[in-house]
C-alpha cells in the first residue's frame, strides 16, 4: 500500500467556536468572549472589578456580534 492509499490519520477539522466582542467602557478594555461548553450563552468578566455579565443564546436572538457595556455603579448599565 502506498502512502497515497492510506487513510488519513488526522482528525476532522472542527467548526469555529462562536464568540462575541465585548467592550467594557468602564475599564477601557475589549474582550473576545467564547460561547460556553453547553452552548447556552457567553460569560464576560470585567478586567477591573471582575463582575460577570452573561449573554444568553436564544432562538431568534440578536445577530449583533459586538456589545458595549459598563459596570460602574455595581451592575452593567447598558447592553447594546
Amino acid at each position: 500500500m502506498s502512502s497515497i492509499d492510506r487513510p488519513s490519520s488526522s482528525p476532522q477539522p472542527r467548526s469555529p467556536r462562536p464568540w462575541i466582542g465585548v467592550r467594557f467602557v468602564c475599564a477601557g478594555a475589549y474582550q473576545r468572549v467564547f460561547r460556553d461548553a453547553d452552548g447556552s450563552g457567553y460569560l464576560a468578566r470585567c478586567p477591573v472589578c471582575s463582575k460577570c455579565l452573561r449573554f444568553k443564546v436564544a432562538p431568534g436572538g440578536s445577530k449583533e456580534r459586538f456589545y458595549e457595556v459598563t459596570c460602574q455603579g455595581g451592575l452593567p448599565a447598558r447592553v447594546e
